[in-house]
């Protein structure tokens, strides 16, 4: 009976993913005004479709279980049920004016991850659990904490040097893991600095390019984010993080100056930066032997890849069904390589569809950058859209063999207690930033709205503060006042007394009189 419900939950899986892609696409459609449908019902929609998604892998995880006496699963769906259901409560409840669309793509993407995490490694998923509620909350609350702060741009030496400071401590202090030395462990808990840096980081650069920059003035945030590239790379052999924060970089540096040079520059250095790690660091030439033929060490440095590439193609498009896969015999898999787990138990269709559910977390974020008025506001937005982008192309193009792995985790679903509570806070900012859509206050009108606070405002104030500024600009048009503080001069104007029309007699007086005697011998 539980092998013919695995085999039609494989369609009802892909059934649930095309009708929360489709209700997205409608969504974005409706708000360029191309087709009629009410937003309100598509994100109804998606939500259900979560529920139903949750529901339909709890019943074969706790079937699996009760083959085998594991009794917590149960506990374990009602908590991810409860947290799915609670998130969307309260975000709906606190925030009616952010993006519902976005926060739904990653209650869908948490979701997912939950349910895997539990079929591959029980006790990893429970940790999951706990840093998923970890990180709602933090996404939940943040927006109010960054609503009541000062203005963030101010604070550019700080976010530089918090990040400098972290990396020179895990180098000293930090210990490897998988290769890599970026962890920290502090009594129990262990951390990756590096994450928290991605906060810093973006938060530097945007307050770096607020106003738009100088050549000169490039330099020095230039040479600060080298400095944070190389010390992930050689001192601690972080591949995958350093080519986010470089990559980062380039998008920031290219939206803040315009210029196509930049870009095409910081393109072609990254290629010869490369050629030059590939012949320096002895890991980085493991994974670019093991992505250009898996199959010559199929044993030690290509097994990940060729487990990975074997778990993606051979069950199909519709995958071999939930709990039935064999994605376990892949090392790391709930790290690394939880997307090729997916493609192999839910199908390549499913796998399509999360990739098209981070397409539009993709939008969302620049959407928000697009619309905001506020230039710093806008390229952190931007920048963090950015990450999660290159973030997520690194580590699927390394499952399916289109570049070489770097060894990063997908936001949201693959295990990591540090990465995930970083990925809500990035989700918060960009509900920050998409909720308050003018920016910080920089003159002294707006003071009757947020008196000596500078901080974004909401639609509706902000709407109100336009059409007050509207009036005090009619007004001034129309009353001129001389005051010391006037910085453009105004003329004044002498009134002339209306010209008099004069009469007949007056105009044949003033004529020549040889004009006049003329007139009389006619």
């Amino acid at each position: 009976m539980i092998d013919l419900y695995i085999i039609i939950s494989k369609y009802l899986f892909i059934l649930y993913i095309a009708v929360f892609i489709f209700c997205g696409v409608m969504i974005n459609l409706k708000r360029q005004e191309m087709v009629k449908y009410s937003v309100a019902s598509g994100l109804s929609n998606q939500r259900i479709c979560i529920i139903l998604f949750h529901i339909t892998a709890s019943v074969i995880l706790i079937s699996a279980a009760l083959e085998t006496g594991m009794q917590p699963v149960i506990i374990y769906c009602t908590v991810g049920f409860l947290l799915i259901l609670g998130g969307n409560v309260l975000t709906a409840k606190l925030y009616p004016d952010g993006s519902h669309l976005l926060y739904n793509c990653v209650f869908f993407l948490m979701d997912i991850g939950l349910m895997m995490l539990y079929r591959l490694n029980p006790n990893l998923a429970n940790k999951q659990l706990l840093w998923n509620t970890l990180g709602i909350v933090m996404m939940l609350i943040m927006p109010k904490i960054l609503g009541v702060m000062p203005r963030l741009d101010k604070f550019k030496h700080l976010y530089i040097g918090s990040a400098l400071a972290l990396l020179i401590i895990t180098l000293i202090f930090g210990f490897a893991s998988f290769g890599s030395k970026n962890w920290i462990e502090i009594g129990p808990i262990g951390f990756q600095p590096s994450e928290i840096i991605k906060v810093f980081f973006i938060l530097y650069l945007a307050s770096s390019f607020a106003k738009k920059p100088k050549l000169k003035e490039l330099i020095v945030p230039t040479v600060l984010s080298g400095i944070v590239v190389l010390i992930l790379v050689g001192g601690q052999n972080d591949l995958g993080s350093a080519l986010i924060f470089y990559m980062t970089f380039i998008v920031l540096l290219f939206i803040a100056t315009s210029n196509y040079f930049y870009l095409i520059a910081g393109l072609g250095f990254i290629s010869v930066a490369s050629s030059i790690a590939y012949k320096l660091f002895s890991h980085i030439r493991v994974r670019v032997e093991a992505w250009q033929n898996p199959w010559l060490d199929v044993h030690d440095k290509g097994y990940q890849i060729a487990q990975s590439l074997f778990a993606i193609c051979t069950w199909g498009i519709t995958g071999i069904g939930f709990t039935r896969g064999y994605a376990t015999s892949i090392p790391v898999v709930e790290r690394d390589f939880i997307f090729a787990a997916i493609c192999e138990e839910f199908g390549v269709i499913f796998a399509v569809g999360l990739i098209l559910i981070f397409m539009f977390i993709l939008l969302e974020g620049a959407r928000g950058a697009i619309e905001n008025n506020n230039r710093f506001l806008s390229l952190v937005c931007a920048g963090f859209t950015a990450l999660i982008a290159f973030q997520s192309f690194l580590i699927i193009g390394g499952v399916i063999k289109f570049i070489p792995l770097t060894g990063v985790t997908l936001p949201f679903v693959s295990y990591g207690g540090t990465s995930i509570v970083i990925s809500y806070i990035i989700i918060a900012f960009m509900q920050w930033i998409i909720m308050h859509n003018v920016g910080y206050i920089e003159d002294k009108s707006a003071e009757d709205i947020h008196k000596r606070v500078r901080q974004p405002q909401t639609r509706k104030e902000a709407r109100a503060l336009k059409e007050a500024r509207a009036v005090k600009n009619d007004r001034k048009s129309k009353t001129v006042r001389n005051t010391k503080d006037s910085l453009i001069p105004v003329k004044k104007t002498v009134e002339r007394p209306a010209r008099k029309r004069k009469t007949k007699s007056e105009e044949t007086s003033l004529r020549p009189e040889s004009y006049n005697r003329k007139r009389r011998n006619r």
